[in-house]
């Protein structure tokens, strides 16, 4: 078995979950791990496309691979939000132990029929395949008046059976009210438990939870105890740690002329953060 199944099995018995924390950068990716290291926790380091499009690929994924050999934590390198099959393909080939493959702009049976070849890929290579099911929408900012998310598409409870049986897929995420991005206190997303519960109640393949630096931390704990989330992804509440570290560093007016004492600091503040959330995530351990 996988390191990546041993994790998944042990958090679904644990009835806990274990975070996917995205990076692009050498501090964030470390912050990540010192924080699973700190809480002996396992965890997932994510990038995504546009990571690769800032870093460049081999040296991002090179990077990530590095800390996680050097980590004394259970940590996976994990693409996340995979929109194009030729790039999951190669994030496989380069040895990736987890991949999502994200066809959910597509309708429901062109989603099948992507998500069920990527599968066929990844399982001949020993690596798992996450899909999604439904659109989730994403804040366009935190802070600007009169923001707009595009239209959400919940996950059909009707869809979900043949969904999951014709992909063969060995997680989901679903979309149950949560969105991608930070919010304005009064707009943050509340979970649907009772779809959850429906969702649940069909299949038995773990769930995953996007959207989670901004959902109620106690609609979290009962997704995680009760209905079987897994794994959540954090992304947004990594780089407002990040961003609000070197921010207050400036603000300071402090002068330094070696940038790795700024970094640093950010790169305490992601680990912070992401201690934080994994406590959250192993409410049930």
């Amino acid at each position: 078995m996988s390191l990546t199944k041993e994790i998944i099995k042990e958090a679904q018995e644990g009835k806990y979950a274990f975070g996917t924390f995205d990076t692009s950068n050498l501090e964030v990716a470390q912050g990540i791990a010192r924080a699973a290291e700190s809480k002996k926790m396992p965890a997932m380091i994510g990038i995504t496309e546009s990571a690769v499009e800032y870093a460049g690929f081999l040296p991002l994924v090179n990077l990530v691979k590095g800390i996680i050999t050097e980590s004394r934590a259970d940590l996976v390198l994990h693409l996340d939000h995979g929109k194009d099959p030729k790039f999951v393909k190669k994030c496989i080939d380069e040895g990736f132990e987890s991949v999502m493959i994200d066809a959910s702009c597509h309708e429901f049976e062109k989603n099948i029929e992507i998500t069920k070849k990527i599968v066929a890929y990844a399982h001949k290579k020993g690596a798992i395949v996450q899909a999604e099911l439904g659109k989730i929408p994403r804040m366009k900012s935190s802070t600007e008046e009169g923001t707009t998310l595009k239209k959400m598409e919940k996950t059909d409870p009707s869809e979900i059976e043949e969904f999951v049986e014709k992909t063969g897929v060995d997680t989901l995420a679903v979309i149950v009210g949560n969105i991608h991005g930070m919010y304005k206190p009064e707009g943050n997303p509340r979970l649907d438990l009772d779809l959850l519960k429906k969702l649940r109640e069909k299949v038995e393949t773990p769930f995953v939870l996007h959207g989670g630096s901004g959902t109620p931390s106690e609609d979290i704990k009962k997704a995680i105890s009760e209905y079987g989330i897994v794994n959540v992804n954090i992304d947004t509440g990594i780089r407002v740690a990040f961003m609000g570290a070197i921010s207050d560093f400036c603000i300071s007016g402090q002068m330094v002329t070696d940038p790795r004492k700024i970094l640093s600091i950010a790169r305490n503040a992601v680990q912070e953060k992401v201690e934080e959330k994994i406590e959250l995530f192993s409410c049930g351990r």
